[in-house]
């Protein structure tokens, strides 16, 4: 391929990738999405940096590693009217 046509298919991909994201926001349910955060490069960078830190401790460290406990109940019905 040269370089043209090269240009040429990738302008061919943008638009239909620009096209899909337009189709899937159309059908897009909201309630079912969530931004989790809104931050720009040097935050990102930051947050990054700040995870890969080994001061960092993270919640599944934390948490406790128990057993799995089992509840059980036991229903028991007396029949006052029995017959004998």
């Amino acid at each position: 391929m040269t370089d043209k046509s090269l240009e040429l298919e990738m302008r061919l991909v943008m638009e239909g990738l620009e096209e899909l994201a337009t189709i899937s926001s159309y059908h897009c349910q909201l309630e079912q999405c969530r931004i989790l955060s809104v931050e720009t490069v040097d935050e990102a960078r930051q947050r990054e940096l700040a995870e890969s830190s080994e001061n960092v401790i993270t919640m599944e460290s934390r948490r406790r590693h128990q057993s799995p406990t089992f509840i059980s109940k036991a229903l028991r019905f007396r029949d006052h009217h029995s017959l004998s």
